[in-house]
């Protein structure tokens, strides 16, 4: 399983995608971290195929239209473990990381989703107090 242009090197995604994955199970909370697994693995390959067969709009070589599906995508299993607006903020966060790919997104998307609703859910709590 890789892409054409991937097929003259060692191919890096599941090692991103794996540590990305392992990180978050090892530093955010049980929800949160599942929350972001999710986000990676619905998000991302749907903002692909949804940008690749059906973009108009660029942003360098990803679409407007992978972007808004891929956050949709990502949203829907959030509201199964995190509250909307935490997995709102986390899909959003993470399919931003995959629009604007610095660095590989399968290491991004994880931890920056997971960040993001970490960060969301500890404010809300301090304003609850």
């Amino acid at each position: 399983m890789s892409r054409q242009d991937e097929r003259s090197h060692f191919i890096t995604a599941p090692v991103f995608l794996a540590v990305g994955i392992i990180l978050t199970l090892i530093l955010l909370p049980r929800n949160i971290a599942y929350a972001s697994i999710a986000i990676v693995a619905i998000g991302d390959p749907v903002a692909a195929y949804v940008g690749g067969e059906h973009g108009q709009r660029h942003v360098g070589s990803k679409t407007w239209e992978g972007f808004a599906a891929g956050t949709f995508a990502a949203f829907l299993p959030t509201i199964l473990l995190v509250p909307p607006i935490i997995g709102a903020i986390g899909s959003l966060a993470g399919m931003l990381l995959e629009l604007f790919e610095r660095i590989d997104d399968n290491l991004t998307i994880p931890i920056g989703a997971g960040a993001a609703m970490f960060l969301v859910s500890v404010l809300f709590a301090m304003k609850a107090l």
